[in-house]
């Protein structure tokens, strides 16, 4: 009850009923009682109906992030399962609830959350939603940008609320997004070159997304070194020549620097060449390593190591002679004994020092004049390699003039000089058979035989070049003179023959009858006397003879008997 103890008219009065959902209505019987002149009293009864009250349930909001995209506030509800309609009011926040915090920015607001029953009847409630500050997402990356290699890629994120504990990287190559828990650098490969765009999404401990960071990767193609070079070259100067073939995707070519290391370390500062075509000396076989850095003007490098081996040995020239030297007139066999090293000899350049040439493997030559002369020989290989030049002195002598003199006659039991006539130099004697002589060595030497005798006098002068002559050596015997012969034609001892007698070829023979006729006479003894004179035979009788056979030899007489 409710007593009002001065009422006036049209007076208004409220009463709250308790707070209910369900029933959806309730009745309520209504009495006012009036009271006049203190006893008089009157009452009055009326039923009303009181419909449900909503009951709403707005439960805190969790702090949100400005980057996102609009969301349903689900925290505001009516729970009396009143049927009726509701509204959010506030900012940023739509009438069915959608909030989007793009649209307010960072701050705290004030969502009012109002639901209205079928009937009319309202309920309410307020909630303050947070909108975070977003993280910035930023990165760089190093230079340069090449295909194929490596990039390091550093985060500069920055976040005012709430540590960041996600990157999110996306190359823009089509590779898989990389995901990372840590600010740190990181390296990314482009396979090929060409504009990426490189992007980066960052979230903070609170979940909040940044913008995407968007940044536009040029890659660069990297150089493609190349080079060649001749394939053969020679010891003892094996300059070879390289040829650049580098090149590049985007004809930039004219931007290339370049940077070479021959391999060859014992060359010192030659060792190295910044020149597009360079030309390199090598002092041996090898093999050796080449590398060539080329960096495009976009500073991409690569490089290119291609092994040199076709630098062949120098061969070896080398020969030798049938014979130390020679004599004029003689011909001298030249043999080769060239070494081609990891070739075969394919060519040989022989100079004899007479102004004469050969390309035989093995030539033959004669000197038309004597003296010393330099031969000289250098070889070509199967790899078009020339050898060395190899000299030696080679000598052409002249024959010795030798003669041994005229034949010589001595006495049996004498002896005699033998004196030839020789002319050369460095001479050196040998007389053959040594048989009688007292020196075989020397240039006379003394003589004495027994028997004829032919000596071969052999005269060698410089350079072994050797003269021959012959002497004859008569031994002039005693003449043996027989006292008798019968020249009847019976063909036995028809002739005065005198053994040895033919041996003095000056000698003189006179043969005298009794009275003193001379009756045969001659001049050496080649044809004996046969007892005739002028033809005629002469009578058996007894003759006399004077032999003269000189030669120092003194005259002899005698007589002789014609039997018959």
């Amino acid at each position: 009850f409710e007593t009002d103890n001065t009422p006036a008219t049209a007076g208004v009065y409220a009463h709250l009923y308790p707070n209910f959902q369900n029933p959806l209505t309730k009745n309520f019987t209504i009495r006012l009682r009036a009271y006049s002149g203190g006893v008089c009293v009157n009452d009055r009864f009326q039923t009303i109906t009181v419909n449900a009250a909503p009951k709403v349930q707005f439960n805190s909001i969790p702090n949100t992030c400005l980057n996102i995209a609009p969301f349903q506030i689900t925290q505001a509800s009516e729970v009396g399962a009143v049927p009726g309609t509701f509204v959010f009011t506030g900012p940023g926040v739509s009438s069915t609830g959608m909030f989007d915090p793009v649209s307010v920015g960072p701050g705290v607001y004030s969502i009012h959350y109002t639901y209205t029953s079928n009937m009319g009847c309202m309920d309410s409630a307020t909630q303050q939603i947070r909108v975070l500050v977003a993280p910035v997402a930023n990165f760089g990356y190093g230079n340069p940008a090449c295909e194929r290699n490596t990039l390091l890629f550093s985060d500069s994120s920055l976040s005012t609320v709430g540590s960041l504990t996600k990157w999110t990287w996306d190359f823009g190559d089509g590779t898989a997004p990389v995901i990372q828990n840590t600010p740190a650098a990181f390296n990314h490969t482009f396979a090929t070159a060409g504009l990426y765009h490189v992007k980066l999404l960052v979230t903070t401990v609170d979940g909040c997304n940044s913008l995407v960071k968007q940044k536009d990767v040029d890659v660069k193609p990297l150089p493609v070194p190349n080079f060649s070079f001749e394939d053969t070259s020679c010891l003892p100067n094996a300059i070879i020549h390289f040829n650049n073939l580098s090149s590049i995707a985007d004809g930039t070519e004219n931007q290339f620097v370049y940077s070479w290391n021959f391999g060859d370390p014992g060359s010192g500062v030659l060792n190295n060449s910044i020149a597009k075509d360079p030309v390199h000396q090598y002092s041996a076989v090898g093999p050796y390593d080449v590398k060539l850095i080329v960096t495009s003007g976009a500073h991409c490098v690569s490089q290119k190591v291609i092994t040199l081996n076709t630098i062949h040995p120098q061969p070896k020239a080398n020969f030798d002679y049938n014979k130390p030297s020679v004599c004029i007139g003689d011909d001298v066999i030249f043999e080769d004994r060239s070494n081609g090293k990891d070739g075969t000899v394919s060519a040989w350049f022989w100079d004899f020092g007479d102004s004469d040439i050969s390309g035989l493997q093995n030539p033959s030559h004669t000197y038309s004049s004597t003296g010393k002369y330099t031969v000289t020989l250098y070889v070509t290989n199967s790899f078009g390699c020339n050898s060395d030049t190899v000299s030696r002195q080679y000598g052409v002598y002249p024959y010795p003039v030798v003669d041994a003199g005229p034949d010589k006659y001595v006495l049996e039991g004498a002896h005699v000089i033998l004196q030839p006539v020789v002319t050369g130099n460095g001479l050196q004697y040998q007389w053959a058979p040594d048989l009688y002589l007292n020196n075989n060595h020397v240039k006379a030497p003394v003589c004495t035989p027994v028997d004829d005798i032919t000596y071969m006098l052999s005269v060698t002068g410089e350079g072994g070049c050797v003269a021959t002559d012959k002497l004859y050596v008569k031994v002039l015997k005693t003449p043996k003179i027989p006292n008798t012969f019968s020249p009847n034609n019976d063909g036995i001892n028809d002739e005065w023959r005198i053994q040895y007698l033919d041996t003095y070829p000056n000698c003189r023979v006179q043969v005298f009858t009794r009275t003193g006729q001379q009756v045969f006479e001659s001049r050496g003894y080649k044809t004996p006397w046969n007892g005739t004179l002028k033809g005629k035979p002469l009578p058996v009788d007894t003759y006399y003879y004077i032999i003269e056979p000189e030669s120092g030899r003194d005259p002899v007489t005698g007589y002789v008997t014609i039997v018959k």
